[in-house]
């Protein structure tokens, strides 16, 4: 399976972060639909989705524990390091057809470029945002 065929479902609390990262990643995978930690399973259970991305949180995080319940046991295809703020983010198989789809380390590194970006530009929002509120 290719990765421009895979799905992809990312689940941010933050809904900013998960737009700038679907815009990102938005022409790389042929679907990105983005949900809040606690609409993962209503979600795919109306579509299909091939792998998910979520930041790793706590081991009582619902952003961690988003994917448990719908990857019925596969483990993560990948786990990326941000280096801009230091989330790890699981690249989780949630298609059992996908789970035997191996991402190669040049599309791993696009995803934490596209993942890094995404934060980047969340930061720079949120510095316009603290400077407007000052003047």
């Amino acid at each position: 399976m290719k990765v421009k065929e895979l799905s992809l479902l990312i689940v941010d609390e933050d809904q900013t972060m998960r737009r700038l990262l679907a815009a990102i990643v938005g022409d790389r995978y042929r679907s990105v639909t983005t949900a809040a930690p606690e609409e993962v399973e209503s979600l795919t259970v109306v579509e299909s989705f091939d792998v998910m991305i979520a930041p790793r949180s706590g081991a009582n995080s619902s952003t961690a524990n988003a994917g448990d319940s719908v990857a019925k046991g596969v483990t993560s295809v990948a786990a990326i390091r941000s280096a801009v703020t230091g989330k790890i983010y699981d690249f989780k198989s949630i298609n059992q057809a996908a789970s035997s789809c191996v991402i190669n380390p040049f599309e791993r590194v696009l995803l934490q470029v596209a993942i890094e970006n995404s934060e980047f530009a969340l930061r720079q929002l949120k510095r316009i945002e603290e400077d407007d509120i000052v003047y």
